[in-house]
């Protein structure tokens, strides 16, 4: 086998504008992080680097690509470790201060790492590595790290470099859904608003309407007995992925059986199996029922709302998610016995346009923590007559009748 080919074996190639060239790879966008370190008497050192990368697991080495020309790069040679520290979104001011020739941890928070080198505070993660490589690679230096120490900071957007500006990550699957669809759904919702509140204060229970929204389904109008706070706002959103959605799976606007199937991870085809039967035996008695499972209200409420805010990341989603599916049993349980007593999460029934298409779905929360079997099947009886009236109300002309209940509303008494 020959030997590897230096940069000096390259063949002589027509010169490229380093203009030019920094002008291209800008359309790449890289995270941003600083490298710490301490001088050879003790200063701490630190340098923005767009270069850094996950190289090994087995061994775990990182790299980073410094100029040669770099003078803090010079002087952090001489320490004995680097930590990476990867930068948040909201950490801009910090690589401003490290973009200065002096006084650089100036106004910086920062603890030490296990072996003295910089950790700054409000990082996304730091990495400490011991010197494994440093590599000649044109105007810069291939830098190895082996990974003695790391750990997660935040769970937070990062910071980005992109075509000489910094910015922030969207995850596009997570945030893909259109804002105007959301603020037409709201206005449709109004058609509901009054029967809501009138459910609401009838039941003593909170009353929401959900829209689909493509990848997502979001709350358009809520409702609460005796104007109480709602404990979902609208606006909140939540992912169409098994065991939610599946009143509006395959209707407009929303994911095919096939598609929202397809969402449970391949690892779990137990989940697959019971959301297939859970989505079947929602279509056959359309309507939906959620227990209360292992996962207690409140941390359910505290995860909806970090899914739902502009600066979730992909683990918001994934922790959502994974709590989800541990209640995935208490959902659409196989019957529900008249005689027996449950503790109901939620219940829910569609609302359909004139076509028949699933625009909406009526949601009763904040139930009876024990509530017989009768009784919940008495409330869905009650809810689909409100559903009914919604319907009615969407199929009269624009802004004719919304807010008003029909007049064939049949009033319910438990």
């Amino acid at each position: 086998m020959s030997d590897a080919t230096t940069l000096a074996d390259l063949p002589v190639a027509a010169p490229i504008d380093p203009q030019h060239m920094r002008h291209v790879l800008g359309s790449y966008p890289t995270g941003v992080a600083i490298v710490t370190g301490r001088a050879a008497d003790g200063t701490p050192l630190g340098m923005v680097v767009g270069t850094f990368n996950s190289v090994s697991m087995d061994p775990p080495l990182v790299s980073f690509m410094p100029m040669k020309s770099s003078y803090t790069f010079a002087a952090l040679r001489e320490s004995r470790t680097f930590c990476v520290n990867i930068m948040a979104a909201d950490q801009e001011h910090v690589c401003g201060a490290f973009m200065r020739r002096e006084n650089k941890f100036e106004g910086v928070d920062w603890r030490e790492s296990p072996t003295g080198a910089p950790i700054l505070e409000g990082t996304t993660a730091w990495i400490e590595c011991e010197w494994a490589d440093v590599v000649d690679a044109g105007d810069h230096y291939f830098v190895l790290g082996a990974v003695r120490e790391l750990a997660t900071e935040r769970n937070c957007l990062p910071l980005l470099f992109f075509q000489r500006g910094y910015g922030r990550f969207t995850p596009g699957s997570l945030m893909a859904s259109d804002y105007r669809s959301l603020a037409a759904a709201i206005r449709t919702a109004e058609c509901g608003r009054q029967e809501m509140e009138l459910l609401a204060t009838e039941l003593g229970v909170e009353v929401s309407l959900l829209a689909p929204l493509g990848d997502e389904f979001a709350f358009v109008a809520t409702a609460s007995a005796d104007g109480a706070s709602h404990s979902t706002m609208p606006g909140t959103r939540l992912p169409f992925v098994p065991p939610l959605g599946s009143l509006m799976v395959g209707h407009r606007g929303a994911p095919s059986s096939e598609d929202w199937l397809d969402r449970v991870p391949r690892r779990s085809p137990e989940i697959r199996e019971a959301a297939e039967l859970q989505l079947r035996r929602v279509q056959e008695r359309g309507w939906s029922v959620t227990l209360s499972g292992e996962v207690d209200t409140h941390t359910l409420d505290e995860l909806v709302d970090a899914f739902s805010t502009p600066d979730r990341t992909p683990e918001h989603e994934q922790r959502l998610i994974d709590a989800l599916q541990r209640m995935s049993a208490h959902h659409e349980p196989a019957e529900i016995d008249p005689v027996a007593t449950y503790t109901p999460l939620q219940l829910s029934v569609p609302v359909h346009d004139p076509e028949g298409n699933v625009v909406m779905v009526l949601r009763l929360s904040r139930l009876p923590e024990s509530t017989s079997g009768a009784d919940i099947l008495d409330y869905i009886h009650r809810i689909e007559q409100s559903a009914a009236v919604v319907e009615i109300a969407l199929r009269q002309p624009s802004g004719s009748r919304c807010g008003t209940p029909a007049d064939d509303a049949t009033q319910w008494h438990r």
